[in-house]
């Protein structure tokens, strides 16, 4: 399989710092962009991750950037193993959300550094989908735009979709880390468009501005750039992946 990827991480233009990050195979981005091919084998392990800082909470930079970096440890050390990744992903989560809570405490945080995370793992010849929180992932086919994620977010005692949005859960911020990770086998196809982005984007453009954005073919930069126009009022993180066949030789 091979899949093309094109992503960004930026500040917006009311944020004074950057509190996402993402990861891409590895590559963690702040402040950046990047586009590139890879194969991947089934052999092998590849990953698409988005994780935002949460605002509002102290060191929302600082968690994003470790809990990815933790990840990627892991991965490098094969501590997820092809045949219990679930488990072990939950575990893993888990650990680095009472890291990050521990270091809050260390700090004497009166809000407890916390993130999101949510992406896609290709981990020897499987597809997962991994979530925690309300970054999102989606996937565009054939004209359509569906969510895969469900945002763990609820809005005030009321439900009034103008009030003020609350986490139900992240990984740290006083919380346990609790893991979604669903099974995603038969369900990426030829020319599907994984977007995986947090809510810098999605609060300011809706599901039918992204599904008709990428009918026209825009890129993670133009997806920024409408994020903006809406008052690019918090971090944007985008990955693009559209998946193809065969190898890149």
């Amino acid at each position: 399989m091979k899949v093309e990827i094109d992503a960004l991480c930026q500040k917006g233009l009311v944020r004074d710092n950057n509190e996402d990050a993402l990861s891409v195979g590895g590559i963690i981005l702040r402040d950046n962009v990047t586009n590139f091919t890879v194969d991947i084998s089934e052999g092998g392990f590849f990953y698409l991750l988005v994780s935002d800082g949460m605002g509002g909470h102290e060191d929302g930079e600082e968690a994003s950037e470790f809990t990815l970096n933790e990840l990627k440890e892991k991965f490098e050390q094969k501590q997820i193993g092809a045949n219990s990744f679930e488990d072990d992903m939950r575990k893993m989560t888990n650990t680095i959300s009472t890291q990050l809570n521990q270091m809050a405490a260390e700090k004497g945080q009166q809000l407890p550094m916390g993130c999101t995370l949510t992406g896609i793992v290709w981990h020897y010849g499987k597809i997962w989908l991994v979530n925690a929180g309300d970054s999102r992932t989606y996937r565009y086919r054939n004209g359509m735009l569906r969510q895969l994620t469900i945002d763990e977010t609820e809005r005030g005692i009321t439900g009034d979709p103008n009030a003020e949005k609350y986490l139900l859960n992240c990984i740290g911020a006083g919380q346990e880390g609790r893991l979604t990770i669903i099974d995603m086998e038969g369900k990426l196809l030829e020319d599907d468009i994984l977007l995986i982005c947090s809510d810098g984007l999605t609060d300011m453009v809706t599901d039918e501005q992204l599904e008709e954005a990428l009918e026209e073919g825009n890129t993670a930069a133009d997806l920024y750039r409408l994020a903006c126009e809406g008052g690019g009022v918090d971090n944007v993180s985008v990955i693009l992946a559209r998946i193809k066949s065969g190898s890149s030789s």
